[in-house]
């Protein structure tokens, strides 16, 4: 548990709500940037409908390039990569990429869950317990993520037991971790304390995860008070890009060059690396990421 491992989010998290269409090509080459920083675990997309969510359309053919790509060896064989699969017809699109892990979401309200994939949480648990069963037929890895685990958009502040119910509901799925999410990104250090000692209680810091926005600026002192209470794994997205358009304030993630900082000290060489990624991606958007790391005059950039 002393080691930090950190989720990359950004190229399915991050870029899905972008209006700006990135190429396969810009993909593979972030996907490539990420890689080169040093990051163990990338997410690359979700397999979903296209109509829905046109950025990841090409989420099968990335994810064999990328598995092309490595193994080539330009890719370090250690890096783990994973993809959003939200129904049957996505599972099947995942087997067909070869990707040799998944993620699935739920929600812990009602209200979330009908507006985000139209169906309450115990008809999504039940269409996910028939899709985990399968996927683990298949030797799938499976991650969840359990969403507005403290404050619903609509159905305002959420107590630390419904959450418990649901993470130990997904538990049961066979997901090996799952991810405790602020999406709305009103919690503080305080509430990320309560709710984990409530989860804690039940489910072992080894199979928790937290994912933090940065809507009120509390993401980082979120992930220090998750850390203090023995959590060693987080979601961050480069440069702080992305959001929930379900959530009313679709304010960006934390930055993964942030949850690196805190937890393994400025020096860390990847910090540097993922700016000049943030950097090229900012470029390739026609916008500016949130990240303080891209305002820092401690980290040089060729291109700032």
């Amino acid at each position: 548990m002393d080691e930090i491992r950190i989720l990359e989010v950004g190229p399915r998290d991050g870029l899905q709500n972008e209006k700006t269409f990135l190429s396969l090509k810009d993909k593979h080459q972030l996907i490539v940037k990420l890689s080169n920083a040093g990051l163990n675990h990338i997410e690359l997309g979700s397999f979903v409908s296209a109509r829905w969510v046109p950025q990841m359309k090409d989420t099968s053919k990335l994810v064999q390039q990328v598995l092309k790509t490595q193994s080539r060896g330009e890719i370090p064989q250690h890096i783990n990569f994973s993809a959003l699969v939200p129904n049957f017809k996505g599972l099947e699109g995942a087997l067909d990429s070869g990707i040799k892990e998944i993620a699935v979401f739920l929600s812990a309200t009602d209200s979330f869950s009908k507006k985000n994939i139209n169906c309450s949480i115990e008809e999504s648990y039940k269409n996910y317990k028939q899709l985990c069963r399968q996927a683990l037929k298949e030797n799938l890895k499976i991650r969840a993520y359990l969403s507005v685990c403290f404050y619903c958009p609509y159905e305002g502040r959420i107590l630390p037991s419904q959450v418990l119910k649901w993470a130990k509901k997904i538990e049961d799925l066979g997901v090996y971790e799952i991810s405790i999410s602020d999406t709305t990104g009103r919690a503080n250090a305080l509430e990320v304390q309560n709710l984990l000692e409530k989860l804690l209680s039940q489910i072992p810091a080894s199979k928790l995860a937290c994912h933090f926005h940065n809507v009120h600026g509390m993401a980082v002192a979120n992930v220090w008070s998750a850390y203090q209470k023995g959590i060693r794994s987080f979601d961050g997205s480069l440069g702080g890009l992305g959001g929930c358009p379900y959530s009313k304030v679709p304010s960006g993630n934390i930055p993964t060059e942030s949850i690196i900082y805190l937890l393994k000290g400025p020096k860390d060489p990847a910090i540097k690396k993922l700016r000049d990624a943030a950097f090229w991606l900012e470029k390739k958007l026609n916008k500016k990421l949130p990240s303080p790391f891209l305002q820092s005059p401690y980290y040089k950039n060729k291109n700032s």
